[in-house]
């Protein structure tokens, strides 16, 4: 398994195609990649086999999507892999005392993962929601 923090849009449109999403071009799923604040492939055998992206201001309001795992390997913790190193790699890059909202839209089928991931639903919204904080350090 590897871990890449960057994808081609050939990549991004494979694996929408490997779970019938919506087909875009792909000068257009270039563009998306190249606006993600984090995007990040798993490649076995140096083909992509999971995939997700951030997206956001770099600031207050962040959303995860394209979180996509190719049907034959769900169920074996890539997804959970790809939103865990994403919300790190955010937090990472977060300044002492930022707070940032990252947001995702579930689907009824797929709700359990994200809480798994640690996202809680709040009661009343939309969407599901976690809030990042990076503390002061003192030293």
């Amino acid at each position: 398994m590897e871990i890449r923090y960057k994808i081609s849009s050939q990549d991004l449109y494979d694996m929408r195609e490997a779970v019938d999403w919506r087909a875009i071009h792909l000068k257009q799923l270039e563009k998306a990649l190249d606006n993600s604040m984090i995007v990040i492939g798993i490649y076995e055998e140096n083909k992509i086999v999971a995939m997700g992206r951030l997206v956001g201001d770099y600031s207050c309001k962040a959303m995860l999507t394209d979180v996509i795992v190719k049907p034959e390997y769900q169920g074996k913790g890539y997804g959970k892999l790809i939103v865990t190193s994403i919300l790190e790699k955010c937090k990472k890059n977060l300044d002492a005392g930022d707070r940032i909202c990252i947001e995702a839209n579930p689907t009824m089928g797929n709700r359990e993962f994200y809480i798994n991931c640690g996202l809680e639903f709040k009661p009343g919204g939309t969407r599901w929601r976690l809030y990042l904080v990076r503390e002061y350090i003192k030293i």
